[in-house]
């Protein structure tokens, strides 16, 4: 089970190994995550200074005194983040350069003494979300026949000290079995589990080196599902055996009644089919979990746009999620814009654009093209392709 908490989500993967020489993985559980990442330490550590210092004077040391603020934000994801452990540090000594000695404050010689405790209080509601987190997905595999042989953490805090002794501590504490004198296989399967949790060098930035993900990927990551179904919404031509007709509109380009906001789901998802000794790799950049999707074919979204003279090349669209089993045929109340794709079209040749003209003598310029999305380590990569041809990338604003 691979587990990357880093920035401000943690998300798991559950791999199960399908063959050892060479070493092939796929994905064998739909993944969960949530919003636990280690920002959202920075987060509570700006509150306690805040709580701790008072407003007036934290709001004057972050629009007055930047660098004061930044060397005490520094240490604290550098140093406390990583290696905060309450078994050793009795108290951490936060440096705030500039800041005038207040002992109700607990400001001394440019330093903010934070006792074990106030650290703790920091670390601790995130870290239990975590622990949340991989409880669910452990007992969602067991439940189905399954069994977790380890936890690899990778990834934003995951070279946490205090993170992964709270893993430890939680999935290591399970009694030793009963003594007897004839051990059996069912006595060992019905023993109490315990999940060896795995704390690699360098996973600090192993998501951003692409350290684990990308040394899976090359060779031995078959597949990926999905845990949500994804598309994007598009414009047809009215059919009134399909489409309500208080959602058409007149288009004066095509002139045709029109309806809008229909949905084209690309990736579907589906259930999960759960194996043995599954890793539950948790990463940022898990956002392909469910419906096998394979990383070597990208999945193409196919636009036609018009364009009047002088209108702007530049278009956006939105990549639209949907968690419910069966995904709506129109947009609706709930779905979920996962990001927004920016391309500029001006990047392809005017002679691939298509001239036409209305009956009314209106002049239109129409273009067919597909954003081709790829599935990496680093998270999804969108390009821009006319006739098969790329012709640049897409940017992509995630919400």
């Amino acid at each position: 089970m691979n587990l990357t908490p880093g920035g401000g989500t943690v998300d798991l993967i559950a791999y199960k190994i399908t063959q050892l020489s060479p070493l092939r993985v796929e994905e064998s559980a739909v993944g969960t995550g949530g919003l636990c990442g280690s920002a959202f330490l920075n987060y509570r550590f700006e509150d306690h200074v805040k709580n701790r210092i008072g407003e007036e004077r934290y709001n004057t040391m972050r629009e007055k005194k930047a660098k004061t603020w930044n060397m005490g934000l520094k240490y604290f994801e550098e140093f406390v983040k990583r290696n905060f452990n309450e078994d050793e540090h009795q108290e951490v000594n936060v440096p705030f350069p500039g800041l005038p000695d207040d002992e109700e404050a607990g400001l001394d010689s440019g330093f903010l003494v934070m006792s074990a405790e106030q650290v703790k209080g920091i670390f601790e509601p995130v870290v239990k979300e975590v622990i949340d987190l991989v409880e669910g997905q452990v007992q969602s595999i067991r439940q189905k026949g399954g069994v977790v042989s380890g936890i690899v953490l990778v990834g934003g805090f995951g070279q946490s000290n205090y993170l992964y002794n709270r893993m430890k501590a939680h999935f290591n504490s399970a009694p030793p079995p009963p003594y007897t004198e004839r051990p059996t296989h069912a006595a060992a399967l019905n023993a109490p589990q315990t999940i060896e949790v795995m704390h690699p060098m360098y996973a600090w930035t192993a998501v951003v080196r692409g350290a684990v993900l990308r040394g899976l990927e090359g060779s031995m990551v078959l597949s990926r599902r999905s845990r949500w179904h994804y598309g994007t919404s598009y414009a047809t031509v009215f059919d009134e055996a399909r489409h309500p007709i208080s959602d058409r509109y007149w288009s004066p380009l095509w002139e045709r009644w029109m309806v809008s906001d229909r949905m084209q789901w690309h990736i579907a998802k589906v259930n999960s089919h759960l194996s043995v000794h599954p890793y539950i790799l948790l990463t940022s950049t898990n956002f392909y979990q469910g419906a096998q999707v394979s990383e070597s074919q990208p999945i193409s979204f196919h636009y036609t746009r018009n364009f009047r003279p002088g209108q702007s090349l530049i278009v956006e669209d939105d990549l639209i999620a949907c968690d419910a089993e069966i995904a709506p045929d129109s947009y609706q109340k709930g779905l979920i814009s996962v990001c927004t794709l920016t391309t500029d079209l001006n990047t392809v040749p005017k002679s691939l654009f298509t001239r036409l003209t209305t009956t009314k003598g209106v002049e239109f310029d129409n273009l067919d093209f597909t954003l081709d999305m790829r599935i990496e380590s680093a998270g999804l990569v969108f390009e821009l392709k006319v006739d098969g041809v790329r012709y640049g990338a897409v940017s992509a604003k995630f919400h």
